[in-house]
């Protein structure tokens, strides 16, 4: 395929701009060709910034579809309800697909999916798991298959949702109700167990699971606090970590995933928008933390913990092997050997030639970079190992939300 390859963005949120500014930064690559959205403020933007015509911006991903463009590749970047349908007109179509991350919101529909995929091999499906393509975790792959610390026995990995971001994603936003998007531990780490299946090159064959939502309920909303923080009194608002006016307008980590930025436009939100209630007084139904343990062939144990009630900071991993161990915070890996009793540490930050340019650690470019790459080495025998490889990983956290609820039975997903 010659370059720079012809992109369709079906999802204008935060996702789909994302993808789309890799087009900016590279134009050599990647050209936005058109945008469909129903917002309009968010399909204008991607429009303005690729300079798209008029008949290349459409109010919705179908209307798209039926206008047929002229392309090489669409993302599907909605929201998880609405990820199986388009993903399947795209495939008939004949196009190439970046498809967000979770596939879909149940396994049966993940595994229709599949189906498709089988069906047009030859179309490649890279699904947004963009933690493999950093270099943080492509170090952490290529140390485990150095056998630097011999045979990998187990593994304890702490994924720290932070306390902002659940209140941010899974109270307020577009997460906090399974019924409206997907549960928290599909939603949330699928990149994990997509991380341990690539690690570890070996078949899950046993999940148990437990978590619950046991903070962000009415039982523990302060006496006398309003339904929005904006009206709160002060004395309950300035003591509560987390207050929309303290994520919103103080501070500016979490203005990242709209298109109006400005203070202005924040304070309209918290008014208007569910962004601006109480955690306690929100429709939230999925967990607040879920502790998820695997069992991979040969043997191989992985205890998962996902946490809402941390500070911040990145992944933390501690692998065991039957010579050494690798400690790792999301920034550095330290190998320990048993043999000679070295220490070595690794700063993926001093890492020569790898700059961070999108978020996630780079992962969001270095996604983008590999989508190029397969499709201008011209080689489809590679194109299904990579989804089928996506697949497992929601397999796992099906099973896992199965076992949470049936209190920790162990299963599998199918």
């Amino acid at each position: 395929m010659q370059l720079p390859i012809r992109m369709v963005i079906l999802g204008a949120g935060d996702r789909g701009r994302t993808y789309a500014s890799y087009a900016l930064a590279y134009p050599d690559r990647v050209k936005v060709v058109g945008v469909a959205d129903i917002n309009p403020a968010a399909r204008e933007a991607v429009a303005k910034a690729h300079n798209l015509p008029p008949e290349a911006v459409w109010g919705d991903w179908s209307e798209a579809i039926a206008a047929n463009p002229e392309c090489d590749a669409m993302t599907v970047t909605m929201p998880d309800a609405v990820h199986l349908e388009p993903a399947l007109a795209v495939l008939d179509l004949g196009h190439h697909l970046l498809l967000e991350k979770p596939m879909a919101r149940a396994w049966k529909d993940c595994a229709k999916l599949a189906e498709k995929v089988r069906e047009k091999k030859d179309r490649l499906v890279i699904v947004g798991h963009v933690l493999r393509y950093t270099v943080y975790f492509r170090k952490i792959k290529e140390l485990i298959d150095s056998k630097v610390i011999g045979d990998v026995v187990s593994i304890r990995h702490l994924e720290p949702v932070g306390y902002m971001h659940a209140a941010h994603s899974f109270c307020r936003g577009n997460w906090g109700n399974a019924e409206r998007a997907t549960p928290m531990i599909l939603q949330k780490c699928c990149h994990d167990f997509d991380q341990f299946v690539w690690w570890l090159g070996r078949k899950c064959t046993g999940v148990s699971s437990f978590g619950s939502l046991t903070h962000f309920n009415a039982a523990h909303r302060p006496a006398g606090a309003a339904e929005r923080c904006l009206e709160c009194p002060a004395a309950i608002e300035r003591a509560c970590p987390y207050s929309a006016r303290k994520i919103y307008l103080e501070r500016q980590d979490y203005r990242y995933p709209f298109v109006d930025k400005s203070d202005e436009g924040m304070e309209k939100l918290l008014r208007e928008t569910d962004y601006g209630r109480c955690v306690y007084a929100c429709d939230n139904d999925v967990v607040d933390h879920q502790i998820v343990n695997l069992r991979f062939e040969g043997g191989i144990t992985v205890a998962h913990q996902m946490e809402s009630y941390t500070y911040c900071g990145g992944r933390e991993t501690r692998i065991f092997g039957t010579r050494g161990e690798i400690i790792g915070n999301g920034r550095t890996l330290t190998i320990r050997r048993f043999d000679n009793r070295t220490t070595t540490v690794w700063d993926s930050v001093l890492e020569a030639g790898s700059p961070v340019n999108s978020s996630h650690g780079g992962g969001d470019f270095g996604l983008m970079d590999e989508l190029v790459r397969q499709l201008t080495a011209g080689d489809p025998a590679g194109y299904l190992p990579i989804f089928e490889a996506s697949l497992e990983s929601h397999r796992i956290a099906f099973a896992a939300e199965a076992s949470r609820r049936a209190n920790g039975a162990l299963m599998l997903a199918d």
